[in-house]
């Protein structure tokens, strides 16, 4: 586990939580990351809910908790205007998602379900959403 500090630590073991607690991959990383950063996430939660199971529960498009980190950096750097720069929030999108394909090797749920098989998932899954929760906490130094 590699942790800026134990606080980050600590709130992504916290993201992993929720996702064994119920909450889907990408609510989780959303629920923990934002609480995290001492905002109220609720309603930012209801936004991460279609992103669960690679799009839907198809398990066919991108991981859930890739998506779950790309609106938590939606969230915090997003455009509010046309026209500004979205240089930014495009930059750190792009990292976490070469960050998850270097390390997973795929960024399709299928394709990390398959690598997993059905009895090892909501471990494995749990552990991409710890791992994604804390990489993105330590980017966004989002610290509480």
């Amino acid at each position: 586990m590699n942790c800026c500090n134990r606080n980050t630590c600590g709130a992504a073991d916290k993201a992993g939580n929720y996702f064994l607690g119920g909450y889907h991959c990408a609510e989780a990383v959303v629920r923990g990351t934002l609480e995290h950063a001492g905002m109220e996430p609720d309603n930012i939660v209801r936004y991460a809910t279609p992103f669960g199971g690679g799009y839907g529960k198809t398990f066919q498009e991108a991981c859930g908790a890739l998506s779950g980190a790309l609106i938590v950096i939606g969230h915090l750097h997003g455009r509010n205007e046309a026209g500004q720069s979205w240089d930014y929030p495009a930059a750190l999108a792009e990292m976490i998602r070469d960050k998850f394909l270097e390390k997973y090797g795929t960024t399709k749920c299928i394709n990390l379900r398959g690598k997993f098989g059905p009895e090892a998932q909501l471990q494995k899954c749990s552990e991409i959403v710890s791992w994604i929760s804390r990489e993105i906490l330590n980017e966004l130094e989002l610290e509480n």
